[in-house]
């Protein structure tokens, strides 16, 4: 009997540990020259400690786009829920619990499993800024109703520098057509990118039904094919949904996901 993806199903949440709750879908064929990798945060991990306490962490996941396959988002959650009345023998038995079972469905090189928050729960290592300028609040003379990559420009080619970033992302969920919103950063090098031209094509993704995943890389795509850059990556941070928040990074070339502590950017 083939094993039915849980997002947009009711589902009863799990009452154990079930490695068998993790879902995979298959990623497809990557663009030749694009790399990167898809960062997950969940923030609802808890599990019994060897002394019968609840213990509780950020699990942060972070796999490369070299993966066959991603995990699905609802069976992820449900299946970190049936952990919490699991007893582990403490915080290392955890990480190498869900590595082993993400390396179950993922086939991937390499998965890095971490747990992000100390016994007393305080957050290590967070931002809540991005860098560079943001292009926010300028006026875009209205929003196409479909992602419309022909608006985007080089102003000059002299080569340059820079990081531009929107806190106005949206897009849905082409499963449950819940809004997904998210801060995406560009940085990039090459001729300088006409900034209103930029806001004006990621505010054209608001109707679009696209996986997060999905939107970065036609994010990626869309600016390399318009503008030329000779350096480029994109970065997704969308803000959590079901307690897990989704990071794709896309990118000319390799990036290390602790490179820089803008991969835990903290939205909510």
């Amino acid at each position: 009997m083939t094993k039915e993806m849980p997002l947009g199903r009711t589902t009863p949440s799990p009452e154990k540990y079930d490695p068998a709750l993790l879902y995979p879908i298959s990623r497809g064929e990557a663009q030749p020259g694009m790399h990167g990798f898809d960062l997950w945060r969940a923030y609802e991990l808890s599990w019994i400690g060897p002394y019968g306490t609840p213990e509780t962490a950020v699990l942060q996941v972070v796999y490369p786009l070299q993966s066959k396959n991603i995990v699905e988002s609802k069976s992820l959650k449900l299946y970190i829920n049936g952990m919490a009345g699991t007893c582990f023998a403490g915080r290392k038995d955890v990480v190498e619990t869900i590595r082993r079972d993400l390396a179950g469905i993922l086939d991937s090189p390499w998965i890095d499993v971490s747990l992000l928050t100390d016994r007393t729960g305080s957050y290590q290592g967070w931002t809540n800024e991005l860098p560079g300028s943001c292009i926010d609040g300028m006026d875009i003379g209205g929003i196409p109703d479909r992602p419309d990559p022909s608006v985007l420009r080089v102003l000059e080619r002299r080569t340059t520098s820079e990081a531009l970033f929107s806190h106005l992302f949206r897009s849905y969920c082409p499963i449950t057509r819940q809004p997904d919103w998210a801060s995406v950063l560009i940085e990039y090098r090459g001729g300088a990118i006409d900034r209103t031209a930029l806001l004006r094509y990621l505010c054209s993704y608001r109707s679009y039904e696209g996986f997060s995943e999905q939107c970065c890389e036609e994010i990626y795509r869309d600016i390399l094919a318009a503008c030329a850059p000779e350096r480029l990556t994109v970065s997704c941070f969308y803000t959590r949904r079901g307690g897990i928040d989704i990071n794709p990074v896309r990118s000319t070339v390799e990036r290390n996901p602790e490179e820089t502590g803008i991969y835990r950017l903290l939205r909510q």
